[in-house]
């Protein structure tokens, strides 16, 4: 078995990126300065862009999706803060 160091390099890259070990940006600089040196390919310097572009997509959707569910309780609080408002309200009158 032969050790392949482009992949080696390539999927260190991918995995770091995607476990939120090094920044993508900085993955992009590696993938060039690895490509400069010829340790990777430019098809692999692809495959790290498009991990990157999805890696980004994929935050960027949970971001939206943590954002609308923050929304959404606290939409919820304030209606049931407005509802207990206003029984404290209609209860003192009645006194």
């Amino acid at each position: 078995m032969i050790f392949d160091l482009s992949k080696f390099l390539t999927e260190g890259l991918i995995d770091s990126v995607n476990n939120g070990l090094i920044p993508s940006d900085l993955a992009t600089v590696y993938a060039g300065n690895y490509l400069v040196k010829s340790l990777i390919t430019q098809t692999q310097v692809t495959q790290v862009s498009d991990a990157i572009v999805a890696y980004k997509a994929a935050q960027a959707e949970a971001t939206a999706k943590a954002s609308k569910e923050a929304q959404e309780v606290a939409k919820q609080a304030d209606s049931s803060l407005a509802a207990q408002t206003e029984a404290a309200v209609d209860h003192s009158s009645e006194h």
